[in-house]
């Protein structure tokens, strides 16, 4: 198979990104750049194309651990970390964004946000944000990892949490392995707990999120967190 500088110039990842922007190049692109190089007399391109196939695409590339990823053929620790590392970063990038701008006015960041940490998870996990009276993000805490097909809380960690936080408000979310982000019984439950806590600790529950990969389902703009509260 001739290789990636044998082909036309307008073919090429490199200069398809220069000419026509990042975002017009495929997720098999994408990974051959930061690939860089094939191996065994495969380009870049055909090896990305290998590893995409092995995990049924690029989601299912961004669900392994570094130490499935080793595992997968045609691509070593190097270059595992590589990736791994860009990853991170792009979740990090996406966290910082919410520093510096209120989350209810701007729910779209914190849902995108959401997204790379938890969306592709295939355990329930369970994470609170603390807000202060601005709705700035102050941090956020992973307080709890399912088990199953369900994740148990202790409201008394929540808050105890966001107290040490200096938290004037908090949102709840968890992901939805299932990628179907419609909220259960138990999910009604534990929003309705929260908020009750929340009032009477005077640090107010103002959205629990529900996240999949590229969907969500938010408690306050469905109006249903304004239910529970008139309940009080």
């Amino acid at each position: 198979m001739s290789g990636i500088k044998n082909w036309d110039k307008s073919l090429r990842p490199r200069e398809k990104a220069l000419n026509y922007g990042i975002s017009s190049l495929s997720d098999c692109e994408l990974l051959a750049l930061i690939l860089r190089c094939g191996n065994k007399g495969k380009d870049a391109i055909s090896l990305a194309t290998d590893i995409l196939n092995q995990c049924s695409g690029i989601s299912g590339l961004m669900k392994l651990s570094l130490n499935e990823m080793v595992k997968l053929k045609g691509i070593g620790l190097a270059k595992s970390c590589e990736l791994k590392a860009s990853m991170e970063l792009v979740k990090r990038v996406s966290y910082n964004d919410l520093l510096e701008s209120d989350t209810l006015k701007n729910p779209h960041k914190i849902v995108s946000w959401l997204q790379k940490y938890i969306g592709n998870a295939e355990q329930e996990f369970f994470v609170v944000i603390f807000l202060n009276n601005r709705n700035v993000v102050v941090g956020y805490s992973e307080l709890f990892k399912g088990t199953g097909k369900e994740v148990s809380f202790s409201v008394k960690n929540i808050f105890s949490q966001a107290i040490k936080c200096g938290a004037e408000k908090i949102i709840m979310a968890h992901n939805h392995p299932s990628q179907f982000v419609s909220p259960s019984l138990a999910d009604d439950s534990a929003t309705k707990e929260i908020v009750e806590a929340g009032e009477l600790m005077d640090i107010p529950l103002v959205d629990h999120i529900i996240i999949s990969y590229n969907d969500y389902y938010s408690y306050r703009e469905k109006g249903v967190l304004q239910k529970f509260e008139n309940m009080l």
